[in-house]
């Protein structure tokens, strides 16, 4: 794991107030595919743990016939119960702060990995200590690969697999049962959003966009200098690079 991990948003002064991070169900996710086993290990997964189907075969039939199927006692039902953090590597990806930050006038916020935040085993929460497992409640970066395989026995490693088409963003997940979240907020559509409060003593640095306005690089700079959970935290902002594309870092005063 790299000594800091980062999440890409758009500018939100109030999360230095709130210090919200949202943990987000597999099916709101912007890929399809997310948390989705293939037919065959999910049918063979199934029928050999939950005793579902007469057959690994005659499971697969039925979840062609209707690929929105949700077989009964399936772990993947378990799923939806679980929010997912995405983090990354890396700061200096062009394409993730156009997408995830604001058309480069968002920010990055970087963490320390090593925080107990991290490490849901020393939750204050009983519920969270108890769903931690290999896959759950831990750091974990995310494999990439062209098969929706599996290496393990369980199918909760899906939470930390995707497409090769993915594999510069770099990520890193933290996932968390979404029952247990800090806050719950609704959106305009009415959908229900989840978030833990990340302690101020885990966030290191923030890095603003290219396009980052003076105004609200002051605004957070005031912020971050008015309070003393935030003594450590260095800023940046993201430059453009003279010849390549490319993006360098450069510290600035708080």
């Amino acid at each position: 794991m790299e000594d800091i991990i980062y999440k890409y948003m758009e500018f939100r002064e109030e999360f230095f107030d709130t210090r919200l991070l949202r943990f987000t169900p597999r099916l709101y996710l912007n890929d399809p595919f997310e948390v989705r086993p293939s037919f065959s290990e999910h049918a063979e997964y199934v029928h050999r743990v939950n005793g579902y189907g007469k057959s690994v075969n005659s499971v697969i039939e039925e979840m062609k016939r209707n690929q929105h199927l949700v077989l009964k006692g399936v772990a993947v039902q378990d799923f939806d119960i679980y929010g997912i953090l995405s983090l990354t590597e890396r700061n200096d990806n062009l394409l993730m702060w156009a997408h995830y930050a604001q058309d480069h006038s968002g920010m990055v916020i970087g963490f320390d990995p090593r925080h107990e935040f991290f490490d849901a085993s020393k939750s204050s929460k009983k519920y969270v200590r108890n769903a931690v497992s290999e896959y759950i409640g831990v750091l974990k970066k995310v494999r990439y690969a062209k098969h929706r395989k599996s290496k393990g026995s369980s199918l909760d490693e899906y939470f930390f697999l995707k497409s090769n088409d993915w594999w510069t963003e770099r990520e890193v997940r933290y996932v968390l049962p979404i029952s247990e979240a800090d806050e719950f907020r609704k959106n305009e559509s009415g959908e229900t959003l989840a978030f833990y409060q990340v302690p101020g003593d885990a966030i290191v640095s923030v890095i603003f966009g290219i396009r980052a306005s003076e105004d609200n690089i002051n605004r957070v700079k005031a912020k971050v200098r008015d309070s003393r959970i935030y003594r450590n935290v260095k800023l940046y902002q993201s430059k453009m690079c003279s010849e390549q594309y490319n993006l360098f870092i450069q510290p600035i005063d708080a």
